[in-house]
């Protein structure tokens, strides 16, 4: 239990450490003092402007972002029961991507609303297909396999609709591509925040099984627990978590696969009472750090420098132990 205590101190401290740091550092440096005076009296001078139009959206953005990611690798390792799962590996990223795709690209786009939308629903039909493979297949490998070719199938999709866009549009799709935490506005903080909580929801109310999903679906049947509907609230609530993060911080990679193994790590525990929140908090850690370099670095360029090592490491730990993936 101190052991468990003193993770959770520290990842809250080091994500309210980097906060204040997103706020208080930049092109323009805001003293602490006037930090504390523009949170509590918002009013038109610049630095209010900065931390208000700029910063706190950044730092909601890479928290909530973080979160969604981490949360939704986890639950994803869970009931796939193999540690390479992850949105981005099985494709779900690419469903959420080609649904803003088509927003964008397309012209169908309702603001934050339809943006979400389409990202979320492009996500979850990536997990129905997702789901119908793990039916017909027991190895995780395969699993694996149909995750990333249907990732690359959705891909050229994404590259048709792209060949055919006009070129206001299609700038904006391609900034929005590259991944980023400072695109959020102040006014979609609320709706990213809902998003999250709504993926969340499924999540927590599906805590037995996540718990006892390593076991084997036999052993949860016997707990009294109803596999297939549990198994798909986790993976719509993780298809949410997805979708929500990728649409409105582009594609994200590398915090959810690496982020649940960094947890395991730290926790040295499989309950998920546990790693949900402590993956919540260490997934928006690693979102504020990777978020503090400057904007001409590639988001997902930073998050390889850790998320690469990390499944390296995942890998030899498999191969050291026998286990196939």
């Amino acid at each position: 239990m101190k052991r468990i205590a003193l993770c959770f101190g520290t990842l809250f401290l080091g994500v309210l450490f980097f906060s204040v740091w997103t706020l208080v550092s930049g092109p323009v440096d805001v003293p602490f003092s006037k930090l504390l005076d523009s949170l509590m009296s918002p009013d038109s001078s610049m630095v209010s402007r900065i931390l208000w139009e700029l910063r706190i959206p950044r730092v909601a953005a890479a928290v909530l972002a973080g979160m969604s990611l981490a949360v939704s690798g986890l639950c994803l390792q869970t009931v796939f029961r193999n540690p390479l799962c992850g949105p981005f590996v099985l494709g779900i990223s690419s469903g959420a991507s080609f649904g803003v795709a088509l927003a964008l690209l397309a012209g169908i786009s309702i603001g934050h609303f339809g943006t979400l939308g389409a990202a979320s629903v492009g996500a979850l039909v990536v997990t129905l297909v997702i789901i119908a493979f793990a039916s017909r297949f027991s190895q995780s490998s395969v699993l694996l396999v149909a995750g990333l070719l249907l990732g690359y199938f959705i891909d050229a999709l994404v590259s048709l609709l792209i060949a055919g866009a006009e070129g206001e549009s299609l700038q904006v799709y391609v900034a929005w591509g590259f991944g980023s935490f400072g695109r959020l506005t102040l006014d979609g903080i609320w709706v990213f925040a809902l998003a999250v909580a709504v993926g969340l929801l499924p999540v927590v109310l599906s805590m037995r099984y996540l718990n006892s999903a390593h076991l084997g679906d036999e052993f949860v049947r016997g707990l009294g627990i109803q596999v297939g509907r549990s198994r798909l609230c986790v993976l719509v609530g993780s298809s949410i978590l997805a979708g929500a993060a990728t649409a409105f911080c582009g594609p994200v990679a590398f915090i959810g696969i690496a982020v649940p193994h960094l947890s395991y790590l730290m926790f040295r525990t499989t309950n998920h009472r546990v790693l949900l929140p402590g993956s919540a908090l260490c997934g928006s850690l690693l979102a504020l750090v990777a978020g503090m370099f400057p904007q001409w670095i590639p988001l997902n360029a930073v998050l390889s420098v850790v998320g690469v090592p990390v499944i390296l490491y995942v890998l030899v730990r498999g191969a050291r132990q026998g286990r196939s993936l």
